[in-house]
């Protein structure tokens, strides 16, 4: 078998039942692709998804994501375990090409990628892709916990000019070994005045002030489908980020979500908020990959 003799095709509805069950070994029960497949297979859907076969079976598949202009996301890159290591490299280098033709047809610069450190395959797949590691997020989800009614000290209050914490937020002193990145659980991306002006839209920017004194501020990022609210970026005092936690957890009953996300580029700063807020104190690295379609700085240099 060859390249010639794949097929690298977009997805059609009635590959519905073929992705599940050719993909879903691969990551068993974690594989989140059964939740979002009919959103995938939608005729309205944004997301650009692509198949490769060869005689009827489905070999790998991957789709991508435009996060915003030039920065596009890889997700739901899978390989059917039941073929050999020489037809998936040939399927994905094949659906590299085709990827890659495609978003620099749309301006795309770069691609981003998240797995789960244990996800040998995965991780096999993205290096073959092309992928680098960027760098390593610690992450958490936890059920939503009953928040106690108390007096607060510290008031909590959506900032009228949300560009003012673009500077509070990368000058963190947590922060500034990823230099001004936010985390939004499977991606990551620069901090921009426009990422805090949408939160703003959505009520999910906030700052905590002890009388005319800020204490902490914080970002958060809803994930519907998964009715999950991820705690993008909290920094302050220990008091501003305790009050700025349970904010994020009405604002997550508010939205109906299930859960929180605790994320942090350093897993031990991670587990030290946990503590402090009373969550079980522990987590797992996703490792974090960008791959460079077209950089006109990186091609000068």
């Amino acid at each position: 078998m060859n390249m010639e003799e794949m097929k690298v095709r977009k997805v059609v509805p009635t590959d519905r039942e073929a992705m599940l069950t050719s993909f879903k070994p691969l990551f068993g029960d974690w594989d989140y692709l059964p939740l979002v497949i009919d959103d995938w297979l939608s005729p309205s859907t944004q997301e650009l998804t692509w198949v490769v076969e060869s005689d009827s079976m489905l070999i790998a598949m991957g789709q991508v994501l435009e996060l915003e202009p030039g920065d596009w996301y890889l997700h739901g890159l899978r390989s059917n375990p039941k073929t050999s290591l020489f037809q998936i490299g040939c399927a994905i280098l094949g659906m590299k090409r085709v990827i890659q033709k495609k978003l620099e047809a749309r301006g795309a610069r770069t691609l981003r990628y998240g797995t789960l450190p244990w996800f040998q395959q995965s991780l096999r797949m993205g290096a073959l892709f092309g992928f680098k590691e960027h760098f390593r997020l610690g992450h958490r989800g936890h059920p939503l916990p009953e928040i106690p009614e108390e007096i607060e000290e510290v008031e909590v209050m959506a900032p009228e000019a949300p560009s003012s914490l673009l500077k509070y937020f990368r000058e963190s002193s947590t922060l500034k070994p990823v230099e001004g990145y936010f985390f939004t659980w499977w991606d990551t991306r620069q901090l921009r005045e426009k990422h805090l002006v949408e939160a703003r839209r959505q009520n999910l920017l906030f700052t905590a002030k002890k009388g005319r004194q800020m204490v902490g501020a914080a970002m958060f990022w809803h994930i519907p489908w998964q009715k999950f609210l991820v705690l993008s970026i909290m920094e302050g005092t220990d008091q501003g980020l305790k009050t700025l936690y349970e904010a994020g957890v009405s604002a997550a009953r508010r939205l109906e979500c299930n859960a929180i996300g605790m994320v942090h580029p350093s897993l031990e700063e991670m587990h030290r908020r946990q503590e402090l807020f009373g969550l079980e104190t522990s987590g797992c690295h996703t490792v974090q990959l960008i791959y460079h379609l077209y950089d006109t700085q990186i091609r000068k240099g």
